[in-house]
C-alpha cells in the first residue's frame, strides 16, 4: 500500500490547480478556434508551452491580421497591433508565438523578426521570449499569442469595480440564493491580486 504524505490542504491545492490548468486550454482553445489564422493542426500544448510556461502568468492575447497583399504590409499591421497591446511600451511581454502563412511557408526576415521584438517590448530576463512558426496558406497573413502585463490594467478595474459592489451588498443576495457564497467572492478578490502581483513581479 502508498502511503501519501500530502496533506489534505494540499491535495486540495493541487485539484484546484489543475482544474485551473484545465479551464485555462479550454478558454485559450475557444480562443484559438475564434481566430482563423491559427489552423486547427497547431498543437494547443506547443502554444501554452511557449507562451505560458509559469504557472502564475497565464493570460494570454491572441491578434493578428489578414486580407493583405503580403508578408512585409503583415508585419507592418502586426506591429501597430502589438504595440497598441502593449500599451506602446508602458507594458512588457513575458513570451510570444508568432505565426506567418504564406504560399512558401517561409519564415519572416531577421529585420521583421527584429520589429516584432521591440514591438513587443519583452522582460529581459527571459533570454528566448519568442518562437517564429510559419505555414502554407494561399493568402498572407500573421498572427500572434502574447503573454503580456497589459491584462493587468482589465483585472484591477474590474476588481476594484467589484469590490466596491461587494462592499455595498449589491447584488449579493442573487449570488447567495445559488450558493455563492461571500468566501467564495473574497477568494476570488485575493485570486486577482495574485495574479496582478504575479505579472508585477516577474515584468519588472
Amino acid at each position: 500500500a502508498v502511503v501519501s504524505t500530502q496533506s489534505t490542504g494540499e491535495v486540495g491545492a493541487a485539484a484546484k490547480m489543475v482544474h485551473l490548468n484545465r479551464k485555462i486550454v479550454e478558454d485559450l482553445r475557444v480562443v484559438m478556434g475564434n481566430c482563423k489564422q491559427i489552423p486547427a493542426r497547431t498543437a494547443l500544448w506547443e502554444v501554452v508551452k511557449s507562451v505560458a510556461a509559469i504557472p502564475a502568468v497565464k493570460l494570454c492575447t491572441v491578434g493578428g491580421c489578414s486580407g493583405i497583399r503580403n508578408v512585409s504590409e503583415a508585419v507592418e499591421k502586426t506591429v501597430r497591433s502589438v504595440k497598441k497591446r502593449t500599451g506602446f511600451g508602458k507594458c512588457q511581454t513575458l513570451a510570444a508565438v508568432v505565426a506567418t502563412y504564406n504560399s512558401t511557408s517561409q519564415l519572416l526576415d531577421e529585420r521583421s523578426e527584429e520589429k516584432l521584438r521591440k514591438a513587443c517590448n519583452f522582460a529581459k530576463w527571459n533570454p528566448f521570449p519568442i518562437d517564429f512558426w510559419s505555414s502554407a496558406s494561399k493568402l498572407p497573413k500573421l498572427s500572434y499569442v502574447l503573454n503580456c502585463s497589459s491584462v493587468c490594467n482589465s483585472i484591477v478595474s474590474e476588481c476594484d469595480n467589484a469590490v466596491l459592489k461587494f462592499h455595498a451588498g449589491a447584488y449579493l443576495h442573487w449570488f447567495e440564493q445559488h450558493g455563492v457564497m461571500k468566501d467564495e467572492f473574497l477568494d476570488a478578490f485575493e485570486t486577482c491580486n495574485d495574479l496582478v502581483k504575479s505579472y508585477n513581479y516577474f515584468c519588472t
